[in-house]
């Protein structure tokens, strides 16, 4: 074999893990998480309730979602009650476009 470098991991990975045992924290712990999933093998239906349960809370995805509604609808607002403010934006936004344009030119 030319390669030896797949089997040389895989066998310090085998021997780094033989020697964590070692520890007997690392035992139990490793112990107590071989029967846990013994158990959800033997019983799946616990793993789908245990991941239901907690989609009543909103997802992270739902509550960014909401915050960038909330301020799209508060920035529209200032807009329709200060149209002034809207354009005096616009304004800048035209002087600082220039004042750039005017720098990459030189």
């Amino acid at each position: 074999m030319k390669n030896k470098l797949l089997p040389a991991v895989l066998l310090g990975a085998a021997v780094g893990g033989l020697v964590s045992l070692i520890d007997k924290n690392t035992r139990e712990s490793v112990i107590q998480g071989s029967k846990k999933a013994m158990d959800y093998a033997k019983h799946p239906d616990e793993l789908k309730n245990q991941f239901a349960s907690n989609s009543s809370e909103p997802s992270k995805f739902e509550q960014i979602k909401e915050e960038v509604l909330f301020w799209k609808d508060t920035f529209e607002e200032i807009r329709r009650n200060n149209p002034e403010l809207e354009e005096s934006l616009k304004n800048a936004k035209a002087i600082f476009d220039k004042n750039k344009d005017q720098k990459h030119l030189q």
